[in-house]
């Protein structure tokens, strides 16, 4: 199949290139369509989860409704001035009656404005306009004991820091949008005049999704980058600037391929996957890593071929090379598509772009890369000028000796050297245990982001931030055990506890992170319209419930409507309860929402859930760490499965498979004491070194083993065999880890912190993996030696 290829290739190479050139101007339209504003982090919900459902319930049934969202003041410097509180008192109520900011103020409930500057003046009890610098000592003096209210303080003001917030409503109106809004909250209160001792800004999901967009788009120097630093490797390399030419442009047809495949599936398109992710921007710079070492293989092979026909020479350095090749583009994109089983649309997305763009960067390298080569030899013959070229391996003085004494000396002394490398992956094993799984939302934006500043000053200084979630209760509101349980949740969000004489019911603890409730629910709408309501809704039957909701709706709809949704299906109604929460870390998010479930009693039917900008990104932690030893197990096992098959069915010999992944497991363990000793958390993009360390790996594994094999077939004892393997393909490897870290290492230069990280560590498996290879992978083929004298 592969002779047949090779000379399909060679015997009509104008051919060949007309057929990329056809496939890659049918891409072109998808290019166009890949477009549309990348999506920072408003994906990363777990599929399948409450939280998936909670979200999906809010967009469904309360278009006029939804959740609730705020703008954090941050106040920095001098924030006790008087003038600076007065100018915060001024510009938040001013920040409320802005065009854009009016629709979405709460008619209901809680005040919309919530900061120290108000806690001030009401602990004062003077107004803003006549507040005197003893008025503030004597409101920062009052004692908690003697009124509740001076406990705030501590969440809301520190010697160099004030906090404050503006609640709103996430309305759907025709023509504004709450995003919009809370930027017109953050421009109101930067332009007032705070003196020269004093700032502010706010802090929300719109100026979080704005900062991630931006970095996102500012990503957009790193593949060119990446295709500057290949030209200079791949020049260094080859010593040929036609073949450094040849494989760019390879790259490049590659990248557009995988491009226009994603536009024609994004969300423009069939919508079969989401738009821009700071996962799906790595792609493109992935397959510049990876897609090079095909064009190596061929060319370090056919430069080992020599002869005079160059179609000859490059017909047998496909044919030879090629089942390599596409043994470890199979395997490669079988790992990456093993991210299908995440619920994490993103990582989703991306194992369908990375094994679709690594395809065609197989198709282009061993097509259009031979085929132009055999018309550039042709010409070069015809002009009376040498094919002789330089071997890979020799480009750089020093690689030949290196990697040949390497594999000699470790396959004379393999169980030593095997025990070694056992005991040093072990080492790193024990420490990545302690590698942090919390996930940091700014780490999705670029280290000078003024967000990421405003966010670590508010933890620095007041231990978090104070925020509106919004719970969601999913159960039958006809059901009286449901509707007790809807008021005991009510009671204890809000801090009331127990009736005197009573005990809280069991798994309503008060939690540390609730403030309070942020606004009007279905229990305070019900005590505010109908006589008795509490009394129905504790004690009250079916018959009664349904009255009462009737009563409620018809005294107050617009209010009712957007806080509660009833169904005829059972266990599908739906009440949302806004919630005043106080987050230290994303830590505190996420352990919110391990405990909200707890807060729903046991014997009401349904659930009840937390949802917001600040829960979701949390909640993926837990989902990457559940997936991921899933993904990594079914990765593993899938290359294992790949290779052990195709070594029964090639050469007899199935044990190689497990031998070829072997060396790959340990470059995984060792990676994680890597990320542990650089402090890179283990989040939703650093969980993808899975696939893509057996994406990497495994293809300089394969093609050792291959060569090798090759080598015994041919006669050549196992020390000869593994001695010319090192010297001859040792060279095409070596290149794939220069070109392999060179290509990943441009991200480190990425503005997304989470980014760079990934890039770092890639480039770490690439000379891991070769590391690997020349060391553990010829101490396992001595000792399978050693058990069989013979190849079969």
């Amino acid at each position: 199949m592969l002779a047949w290829y090779a000379r399909l290739i060679t015997r009509s190479p104008w051919r060949t290139i007309a057929v990329v050139a056809l496939i890659t101007a049918a891409m072109l339209p998808g290019v166009a369509l890949n477009t549309e504003e990348p999506d920072a982090l408003g994906s990363f919900v777990p599929a399948g989860s409450d939280l998936a459902r909670a979200v999906d319930e809010l967009e469904a049934r309360f278009p006029e409704s939804g959740a609730f969202t705020s703008a954090q003041i941050v106040a920095r410097g001098d924030v006790t001035s008087p003038d600076v509180i007065r100018e915060v008192i001024a510009r938040s109520e001013m920040a409320l009656a802005h065009p854009e900011v009016a629709p979405f103020v709460p008619e209901y409930g809680q005040p919309a404005i919530r900061s120290y500057a108000h806690l001030i003046v009401a602990l004062s009890g003077v107004p803003p306009a006549q507040l005197a610098a003893e008025d503030v000592t004597r409101a920062l003096a009052v004692d908690p004991a003697e009124d509740p209210r001076a406990a705030q303080f501590d969440q809301l003001l520190s010697e160099n820091a004030g906090l404050g917030q503006v609640r709103l409503q996430q309305i759907d109106l025709p023509e504004l949008d709450s995003y919009d809004a809370l930027l017109a909250v953050d421009d109101v209160i930067q332009a007032g005049d705070y003196g020269p001792s004093a700032s502010a800004r706010t802090l929300s999901n719109a100026r979080f999704q704005e900062g991630a967009q931006q970095a996102l788009a500012d990503s957009g120097f790193l593949f060119p980058l990446a295709l500057v630093v290949m030209v200079v490797v791949l020049g260094a390399l080859f010593r040929s600037a036609v073949d450094t030419v040849i494989t760019i442009i390879g790259v490049i047809l590659t990248a557009l391929w995988q491009i226009g495949l994603s536009g024609y599936l994004g969300p423009r398109g069939l919508d079969k996957i989401n738009g821009i992710t700071p996962i799906s921007i790595i792609v493109p710079v992935l397959l510049v890593g990876l897609t090079v070492d095909y064009s190596l293989q061929i060319v370090a092979r056919r430069r080992e071929e020599r002869e005079g026909d160059p179609r000859r020479a490059t017909s047998r350095a496909v044919s030879i090379t090629g089942a390599a090749i596409g043994l470890g583009a199979l395997t490669t994109a079988l790992s990456f598509l093993t991210n299908l089983a995440s619920p994490l649309a993103p990582i989703r997305d991306f194992g369908i772009l990375a094994a679709s763009g690594i395809t065609a960067g197989f198709f282009i390298m061993t097509s259009l890369v031979p085929a132009v080569r055999v018309l550039g030899d042709r010409r070069r013959l015809a002009r009376g000028r040498s094919l002789s070229t330089r071997p890979v391996i020799d480009s750089v003085p020093g690689v030949r000796r290196l990697l040949v004494s390497t594999v000699s000396r470790c396959a004379r002394r393999p169980r030593l050297t095997l025990l070694a490398a056992a005991a040093l992956a072990g080492a790193a094993v024990a420490g990545g245990i302690n590698v942090n799984t919390e996930f940091k939302e700014d780490e999705f934006l670029p280290e000078d982001s003024e967000v990421v500043q405003d966010i670590r000053l508010a933890r620095q200084e007041v231990g978090g931030l104070s925020t509106t979630i919004t719970g969601v209760v999913l159960t039958d509101l006809e059901d009286p055990a449901a509707a007790r349980a809807l008021v005991a949740l009510d009671d204890r969000l809000r801090g009331l506890g127990p009736e005197p004489g009573g005990s809280a019911p069991s798994g309503l603890e008060q939690l540390e992170h609730v403030v309070g409730v942020g606004g009007t629910t279905l229990v305070s709408l019900a005590a505010e319209t109908v006589p008795n309501a509490r009394t129905v809704l504790t004690e009250g039957s079916s018959g009664d419930l349904v009255r009462l909701y009737r009563q409620v709706s018809e005294a107050a709809p617009d209010e009712f409507a957007k806080i509660a949704s009833l169904s005829d299906s059972p266990n599908d109604d739906v009440t949302v309860i806004p919630i005043q929460a106080y987050f230290g870390s994303d830590g505190d998010a996420r352990e919110l929402y391990n405990a909200s479930d707890g807060l729903w009693a046991d014997d009401a039917p349904g659930n009840f859930t937390v949802t917001g900008a600040q829960i979701n990104p949390g909640v993926t932690t837990n989902a990457v760490a559940r997936s991921q030893t899933t993904a990594t197990v079914i990765t593993v096992l899938t290359a294992l499965a790949l290779l052990t098959a195709y070594f029964w069915r090639a050469h007899r010999r199935p044990l190689l498979g497990v031998m070829t992944v072997a060396p790959i497991v340990v470059v995984l363990m060792l990676l994680l004491g890597f990320m542990w000793t650089m402090g890179i958390s283990y989040n939703a993009l650093t969980a993808l070194l899975t696939s893509l360390t057996i994406g990497i790996g495994v293809d300089y594994t394969i093609h050792f083993t291959h060569r090798y094999l090759h080598e015994r077939e041919l006669g050549a004892e196992t020390t000869e065999a593994l001695s010319t393997t090192a010297g001859s393909v040792g060279g095409a490897l070596f290149g794939s880890a220069v070109t392999t870290a060179s290509g990943f290492i441009v991200l480190a230069f990425a503005p997304l912190l989470v980014v760079s990280q990934l890039g770092t560590l890639v480039a770490i498996t690439g000379i891991l993996s070769i590391a690997a290879t020349v060391i553990m992978l010829p101490c396992l083929l001595v000792l399978a030696d050693r058990r069989s004298s013979y190849i079969v």
